[in-house]
């Protein structure tokens, strides 16, 4: 075998084993950004509520009560009255009061029971303009754009209902 063949042998088997390392070290950073088991197409945040129900005062609260931070663009509420179907949609946090946090509530009242006598009648965090009854559905709703993704999803994490899960 000639010199020349030899120092070609070389040269190939050394780009191949530099393309091998260059596609190593992107697999390498393709993880470190994307993270050990993400799934890009279902990775919404995974977070527990609780809802309780005053029937006293018609109010529910409905509290973080475990799981993932969540932070994105918003987190909403919608109520859905059963009676007649009829839904609001109420802000719980926005990009400024973001993330919600373990622990973190709000409370939705109706208009029916004037709960600390000062003549206004919605005296919660948030308010809906029909009466909350058993059968009434609060969705905990998520806006934001997951790691990665080329838009912004919006995912219902958790639907409590009046009577269910609530007291």
């Amino acid at each position: 075998m000639s010199v020349r063949s030899d120092a070609r042998a070389a040269a190939t088997v050394e780009r191949i084993a530099v393309w091998g390392v260059a596609v190593l070290a992107v697999a390498a950073l393709a993880g470190l950004v994307v993270g050990p088991g993400a799934d890009l197409r279902t990775a919404a945040p995974s977070a527990d509520f609780e809802g309780s129900y005053d029937n006293a005062t018609g109010a529910v609260t409905v509290t973080h009560a475990g799981g993932d931070d969540l932070t994105g663009e918003s987190v909403a509420l919608v109520v859905t009255d059963a009676d007649n179907d009829t839904t609001t949609r109420l802000l719980w946090a926005n990009e400024s009061t973001l993330p919600v946090t373990e622990g973190d509530s709000v409370t939705v009242d109706d208009p029916r029971v004037d709960s600390n006598g000062d003549g206004n009648y919605l005296d919660a965090d948030r308010s809906v303009g029909f009466y909350l009854e058993p059968g009434d559905t609060v969705d905990v709703v998520w806006t934001g754009r997951l790691t990665g993704a080329p838009e912004t999803r919006t995912e219902t994490l958790e639907t409590i209902t009046i009577g269910d899960e609530t007291g």
